[in-house]
């Protein structure tokens, strides 16, 4: 960016979560049960945020949205409703992606808190998007309605994917599959945040889809890089889950017949046996096996990169979502994933 460009940052949306958090939690209005369970979600979600330093992960659920409206305007900070939005996405879905997957829930001393924050996550995802979104267009109502529509169509193709994601199982699904399925539980909420950064920008229908068409694809990539994470961080809870995900698929999908069964055997020992899972994890980082993968990821890093020339724009925010490719492509630069043969 430029000296005189308009800045944001993560740090700012998410200081202005907290205050939202803070003032709910502290709710003696109608609505005030709702209201507190819903802010003491919200801040106990930034909490965790600072404990686990996501810092980079934050960074691209924030910018994008803010990238786009820049891109189109020139002033990035009218996206700033969009980013809170996709941030609250998050909130919610992260609690209910580890009830899915049978994990540790996020606070729960007993079911009674269990049961509080669940309803209080559906409130976040119901209710407190839609206030944000709504505020932002106190007066454009059919602007309004369009970043809603945008919030409903994320809701019902993320649990669309994370539906398909629960059916498959690493030793069944197909690339292909594995795919389809990122492109709804992590892809949904990326192209509502670029759509509705579009929206704010006063870009056209079709101006709109095409950005949500880049959004989709670059949550695609980010849940690629979030399964590298995984093994990154030596939790293996993919590996303990037989997640179907876009790396062990491939994997299996390299191998023949006979390697195959070998590592199928080996891939259902990991639910029980850490020797496996550092084993099945050291087969999947084997540097050919890393450059056989980023191989296949690269027709998706390109991509990205000719959907944001052909949308073209304001030049710096322009080189800033090539930037926030290229940053989500090396977060994890032992991966290989930007490598080129």
């Amino acid at each position: 960016m430029t000296a005189n460009a308009p800045l944001w940052s993560s740090d700012g949306v998410l200081r202005r979560l907290r205050g939202l958090g803070e003032e709910l939690s502290v709710s003696i209005g109608p609505g005030a049960a709702a209201d507190r369970a819903m802010g003491r979600a919200l801040t106990g979600f930034l909490d965790r945020i600072a404990g686990r330093g996501s810092g980079p992960a934050v960074d691209g659920i924030v910018a994008l949205p803010f990238l786009v409206h820049g891109t189109h305007s020139g002033d990035p900070a009218p996206a700033e409703a969009a980013a809170m939005a996709h941030v609250l996405w998050w909130v919610s879905a992260r609690y209910l992606d580890d009830l899915s997957d049978a994990g540790p829930r996020p606070s729960a001393a007993g079911p009674d808190d269990a049961d509080r924050d669940l309803l209080a996550v559906v409130g976040i995802a119901c209710h407190l998007s839609a206030e944000v979104l709504d505020e932002a267009c106190r007066d454009d109502p059919e602007r309004a309605l369009r970043l809603r529509r945008e919030l409903s169509r994320c809701w019902h193709r993320a649990i669309a994917g994370q539906l398909t994601d629960l059916t498959m199982t690493a030793a069944t699904a197909t690339a292909e599959e594995v795919t389809a399925g990122y492109r709804g539980k992590t892809g949904a909420p990326y192209g509502m945040a670029a759509a509705m950064g579009a929206v704010l920008a006063g870009c056209d229908a079709a101006q709109v889809d095409a950005w949500r068409d880049f959004g989709v694809r670059f949550g695609v990539l980010r849940q690629m890089v979030n399964d590298q994470r995984d093994i990154s961080s030596g939790r293996y809870e993919d590996l303990r889950n037989g997640t179907a995900t876009s790396m062990v698929v491939q994997y299996l999908e390299s191998l023949s017949e006979p390697g195959r069964a070998v590592a199928e055997k080996l891939l259902a020992g990991c639910a029980a046996s850490a020797a496996a899972r550092d084993e099945f994890a050291a087969r999947l980082t084997e540097p050919s096996r890393l450059r056989a993968y980023a191989a296949t990821a690269g027709p998706l890093i390109d991509g990205l990169h000719a959907s944001v020339e052909e949308a073209g724009g304001v030049g710096e925010y322009v080189a800033g979502l090539h930037g926030l490719v290229e940053q989500t492509v090396h977060l994890y630069p032992e991966f290989l994933l930007g490598a080129r043969d």
